[in-house]
């Protein structure tokens, strides 16, 4: 005989005046069924085979999935997620009131995305996401917290606000997530874009499972994008051309207006952040020297001053940058335009000028120029400038100049032969060493 379930062989012996007894396949010992008639036996029999070898009579439930497995505990998978949780239990009825009062509780704590997510990057308090970063020594800008907050309000709630926290599915999340579009323009955000916004909605139900109210975070199944550009990339020798020609004139048609030409030619002699030049006074500039030294910054999400210069506190406390003989004709020229009781060298509509506005002129401008952007960034010229300069002047020089404390190698994009060139001079002492 053989059961049905499972298709475990065994063997039935009846003899007169004893329970009937049975022999599993690939065991060689009779055992007692404990049953006195051949019918009860087999129920007996299919029974054990079920919680031995790990067969179930009833699999999906409402709400949940349980699964058997030998010499174990049953099992219960709750939809939404794809974590197995034991039952404590081996026999299918208690396992499955267990499952089902378990079930009830989640429910009675499931709250929606919209609710649970309220004030998420915005809030302040001692239990809040930031004051946590801070106590991890985390230390993200005020601008990264709106940042997120923003894409929090545009792009997932609108999409799941209203469904509970056990609902989220990774699969739904990856269809929702490949397929983003600009809420402004309707066309397809960049890989990095995305990659954010995933990330923004990550951070939400990672706390969520801190808290107990998620048993996985769906969002760890989802595969970020890999960029088809890198967006801190530098710019070739070429690009650059384009972007600042040596002609004076013609360097200030590239960025619209002579206050933007100043604005980004800074950029591209200094490896300044945007930022750092947002935030430069007229007694940050000293014409005599050819440079500029700053201490501060501005703040964009509040579009104020701040007295530091990386808002992580990373990094050294200043910035120093020695400015293009061009650089300083056109600053020069600048400066007779504004105020003489203007302090601040760079405002737009009388407020300092936030990095999305000097990065949205930015890209607007280049392309108009023929530069291909996509996926490139103002930033791009910090890593342009770094590029530029490795390999010419001492790595403590370059770490001044950046303002960092140890040399970053990411800023560095030099390709092979760039490199092999500058190596030239010491072929001649390797030649007797080798």
């Amino acid at each position: 005989m053989h059961n049905a379930f499972m298709n475990v062989k065994y063997k039935i012996a009846v003899r007169r005046g004893r329970c009937v007894q049975v022999m599993l396949e690939g065991t060689d010992k009779w055992i007692s069924t404990g049953c006195v008639n051949k019918k009860d036996a087999v129920l007996w029999i299919e029974s054990k085979i079920r919680n031995d070898y790990g067969t179930l009579q009833k699999l999906k439930h409402d709400g949940f999935r349980l699964k058997k497995e030998k010499n174990r505990n049953i099992q219960v998978q709750f939809d939404g997620s794809s974590k197995w949780l034991s039952t404590g239990y081996r026999d299918e009825l208690n396992a499955t009131l267990w499952a089902q009062a378990k079930l009830r509780e989640r429910r009675q704590n499931d709250v929606t995305l919209r609710v649970y997510s309220e004030g998420f990057y915005t809030r302040t308090d001692e239990m809040s996401f930031r004051a946590r970063n801070i106590r991890k020594n985390k230390k993200y800008t005020d601008n990264y917290y709106a940042a997120m907050n923003g894409r929090l309000q545009n792009y997932v709630l609108p999409v799941f606000g209203d469904v509970n926290l056990s609902r989220l599915d990774h699969l739904i999340i990856d269809d929702w997530f490949v397929t983003l579009k600009s809420k402004f323009s309707s066309k397809p955000l960049s890989s990095d874009s995305k990659n954010k916004i995933l990330f923004c909605l990550s951070f939400i139900l990672t706390e969520a499972v801190r808290v107990g109210l998620l048993d996985e975070n769906p969002c760890d199944k989802v595969e970020s994008i890999a960029a088809r550009s890198n967006p801190r990339e530098a710019f070739s020798p070429q690009e650059m051309k384009i972007m600042f020609p040596p002609n004076d004139k013609q360097a200030v048609w590239v960025w619209g207006e002579l206050k933007w030409a100043c604005y980004f030619q800074i950029l591209k002699c200094t490896g300044f952040r945007p930022g750092e030049v947002a935030g430069l006074r007229r007694d940050n500039y000293y014409p005599d020297l050819g440079g500029i030294y700053t201490t501060h910054t501005v703040e964009s999400s509040k579009r104020q001053i701040v007295q530091r210069i990386k808002t992580t506190n990373k990094g050294k406390e200043y910035k120093i940058g020695l400015l293009s003989d061009q650089c300083m004709r056109l600053l020069d020229e600048y400066l007779k335009t504004i105020s003489d009781t203007e302090e601040y060298l760079f405002k737009v509509n009388g407020d300092y000028v936030t990095t999305f506005a000097s990065n949205k002129h930015f890209v607007t401008y280049a392309e108009r120029a023929g530069v291909e952007m996509e996926g490139r960034t103002q930033y791009c010229l910090r890593h342009t400038f770094q590029t530029a300069i490795a390999g010419e002047i001492d790595k403590n020089a370059v770490e001044e100049l950046m303002g960092h404390t140890k040399y970053r190698q990411d800023y560095d994009h030099r390709d092979g032969r760039r490199r092999l060139q500058q190596l030239q001079n010491l072929r001649n002492t390797l030649k007797e060493i080798i």
